[in-house]
């Protein structure tokens, strides 16, 4: 049986609701700049009170997750379907015959323990949740800023893949192999060029600094949708929860250091310094709200779809600052070539993205054959198959019986 037909050299996967989460959440990114332009004085902003303003912003996700809870009746999300298929399989047995203390009290222990592993595994999120932002205040500097389109943007596509390989069992096949090797070659071209541009120890400096940044951020990013598979949990109770935990720890170090160190009590610096009126606080909500938003989109395209979705956002999103920063510097980084440069290879690593993700599926060089499409295909037709084969194995069977039994007559 030939099932082969034509296919065009490139051509988009199936369609899916959730591949417009990381195409359109980098717009509000975008909106937070301008938000929280008109009342942050940067001279005088510091890391804590970033820190303490982005964990304030998860807190907005309870708006969702009172939503989800209301139209669901439970405290959790739409249960996963291994989890709907046990508990009918537990309905079954229950109608048949009642549970025993004995049964009883073991679920109750096993429910015990996975509660307490939901907790300290949540607890370790919100620690490294911190950790990332601690290790931004403590190592990074200004010089760093040209590397991050290239050396940054390296690391993370790396890094991502490497933890989700090995904590997700993320499989990598050739089109991913490809896509990152020639993702990997622009980048190089934009680090040659970015290199002009700083002293050869920034340059070297930045290569360990977004090495380990890449790393923290990514093992938050994927531990987290660890977290969401193996605990059933949706991102509106994990940022929730995430948010006000590193909230009250974050309120309760700093009422610590304002009264035994109050040179360091840097939250209540950045209110003092940026909030200075009910307009002012006003935009403070509204910035929390709006980057709530980008942060949420963040964590559903990590849930709903894979942590290396989160690379087509991250292109977007830089491009978008490099010509707006390209707009308003005169530096002469942002000269005419290296904007066509940079314009074009970030063109095609989006494009690759897309490849990596298989929003994109490219059909030579058999890089269509491991893509979830094509896997579906190949099972679908197996399927049909097989079930021709038993067709015509259960009518060879009814003939054979049809003629014995003329014959026996």
């Amino acid at each position: 049986m030939n099932n082969t037909k034509k296919r065009w050299l490139i051509e988009l996967s199936e369609m899916n609701i959730n591949l417009f989460i990381p195409l359109i959440f980098p717009v509000f990114k975008r909106i937070e700049d301008y938000t929280k332009a008109a009342y942050i004085n940067k001279k005088l902003d510091n890391q804590l009170f970033k820190t303490f303003r982005y964990f304030c912003s998860y807190i907005f996700a309870f708006i969702p997750l009172i939503i989800v809870n209301l139209r669901t009746g439970k405290e959790q999300k739409v249960t996963p379907l291994i989890e709907v298929q046990t508990n009918e399989r537990e309905r079954e047995l229950s109608r048949g015959q009642s549970m025993t203390n004995e049964i009883q009290q073991l679920k109750n222990k096993n429910r015990r323990k996975k509660t307490i592993q939901s907790l300290l595994f949540l607890f370790g999120l919100c620690l490294l949740g911190i950790f990332c932002y601690w290790y931004r205040k403590l190592f990074e500097k200004d010089e760093f800023a040209y590397s991050k389109q290239s050396i940054g943007i390296f690391f993370e596509i790396f890094v991502y893949a490497l933890l989700s390989f090995f904590i997700l069992k993320q499989k990598l096949y050739r089109h991913h192999f490809v896509s990152a090797g020639f993702i990997g070659f622009f980048l190089l071209i934009i680090f040659i060029i970015t290199f002009f541009y700083s002293e050869a120890s920034d340059h070297l400096l930045s290569i360990v600094y977004y090495f380990f940044f890449s790393f923290c951020f990514g093992s938050y990013d994927i531990l987290g949708k660890k977290y969401m598979i193996t605990f059933f949990k949706n991102p509106y109770f994990l940022m929730t929860t995430i948010g006000i935990t590193n909230v009250i720890l974050l309120l309760i170090y700093e009422l610590f250091t304002y009264y035994l160190f109050p040179d360091y009590s840097d939250i209540f610096h950045g209110f003092g310094n940026m909030i200075h009126d009910a307009g002012d606080f006003f935009l403070f909500l509204l910035d929390l709200f709006v980057e709530g938003i980008w942060n949420l989109g963040i964590w559903l395209t990590v849930y709903y779809l894979t942590p290396c979705h989160y690379f087509i956002s991250e292109y977007i999103s830089e491009y978008s600052y490099f010509m707006i920063t390209a707009l308003e510097t005169k530096s002469g980084f942002y000269r005419v070539e290296n904007i066509a440069i940079f314009s074009v290879c970030y063109f095609f690593n989006f494009i690759l993205c897309l490849v990596f993700n298989e929003v994109i599926i490219l059909n030579f060089w058999n890089l269509d054959y491991n893509t979830r499409k094509r896997i579906s295909e190949r099972v679908t037709i197996e399927t049909i198959e097989t079930n021709d084969a038993q067709n015509m194995m259960e009518l060879s069977v009814d003939t054979d019986n049809e003629d014995k039994d003329r014959d026996s007559s």
